[in-house]
């Protein structure tokens, strides 16, 4: 099978040929008709996570059909549809055992510190593996543990957004933004979308959001006239320190920051009076659960969520994409089509 691997830190990836993995105990192989490209996958090729076992094959963005499985699995099949965490859990840890697998300390990530999604054949653990519905399209299953997955960890239960509740979501035309719209629409909030790119405009509205704002500098004066001069209950921060003081200045007193994304891993100054004395909240949120991959796939099934792909690349154009997504020429994700 093809393969793209990671071979050295800010070096093209490699398409080469590489044997098909055979499952371990515990683990199965499954066929991918897609992967999705992440902007996490950037920042591991630019060396933002040091631990990362060259050479590897990146991704973690799996889903598709099993055709082999190892010794010990019994809950699973061949030819199940299931979509993977992007992680394994240890599932013995004081965090897994409590239904935190996504804080276990034991955890290896796909495309990090074990082979992940770039190639057709893939090795997971049943530790991290989630069925996907009859009715659920593989594209919907790709997205559902990085993206629909996370969002709903992030704004569900860590922000507890409620049913109308203001959100706002920045970087709205990125693959986490526009989904997070559609997420926080789901838990029937009112949605404001934050996007630099006025040429994005027509695709977002297109999921709904109810107010846009393009800002290349500063969004949060508009913000407080969309909201009475209140803020938001929850801004869904996606892109990080480019536009989190802004984000701070957008929530109302007793609001939440929710942190989820970074695509600038740079520190960020922040005066802790305001954040004091208007009893403001930042949240770190981190990955999904496999019960939050499971929602997301149940509303996948009920038409709340879908998949907004930017384009369907070939493997062999993995750089050419990368280079793209690190231009924010991308409207949601791009998805690598695998043969």
């Amino acid at each position: 099978m093809k393969a793209a691997f990671l071979n050295e830190i800010k070096k093209p990836l490699i398409v080469k040929e590489t044997d098909v993995p055979k499952p371990g105990p515990y683990e199965v192989v499954i066929e991918q008709e897609f992967t999705g490209i992440c902007y996490r996958d950037i920042l591991t090729y630019e060396g933002w996570f040091p631990r990362v076992k060259l050479p590897i094959i990146p991704g973690h963005e799996i889903a598709g059909k099993i055709i082999e499985v190892g010794e010990n699995v019994h809950e699973f099949k061949v030819g199940d549809q299931v979509a993977s965490l992007i992680y394994i859990p240890c599932g013995q840890c004081k965090n897994c055992k409590a239904g935190l697998e996504n804080l276990c300390r034991n955890k290896l990530t796909y495309g990090e510190d074990v082979n992940g999604g770039y190639s057709k054949y893939v090795k997971v653990h049943v530790n991290g593996l989630v069925k996907i519905p009859r009715k659920v399209s593989i594209e919907n299953g790709v997205i559902a543990a990085c993206l629909t997955g996370m969002l709903i960890h992030a704004l569900k239960y860590r922000a507890k957004v409620k049913k109308d509740n203001w959100v706002l979501v920045t970087g709205a035309g990125g693959g986490v933004g526009i989904h997070a719209i559609q997420v926080a629409k789901a838990l029937e909030a009112k949605v404001i979308a934050v996007t630099s790119s006025e040429w994005k405009v027509n695709k977002i509205k297109e999921v709904n959001a109810d107010h846009m704002i393009v800002a290349k500098n500063g969004f949060s004066e508009e913000v407080k006239k969309l909201t009475d001069g209140e803020g938001v209950d929850v801004v869904v921060e996606a892109v990080g320190q480019p536009t989190f003081e802004q984000s701070l200045r957008s929530v109302k007193w007793g609001g939440n920051v929710v942190l989820i994304g970074n695509v600038n891993p740079q520190p960020v100054q922040v005066s802790l009076g305001p954040l004091i004395l208007r009893e403001v909240g930042i949240l770190g949120s981190l990955s999904s659960r496999k019960k939050e991959v499971s929602e997301a796939l149940r509303l996948a099934s009920k038409g709340k969520i879908k998949p907004i792909i930017d384009s369907i690349i070939n493997l062999e154009e993995v750089n050419e994409a990368y280079n793209k997504l690190k231009n924010k020429g991308a409207i949601g994700r791009i998805f690598i089509k695998l043969s």
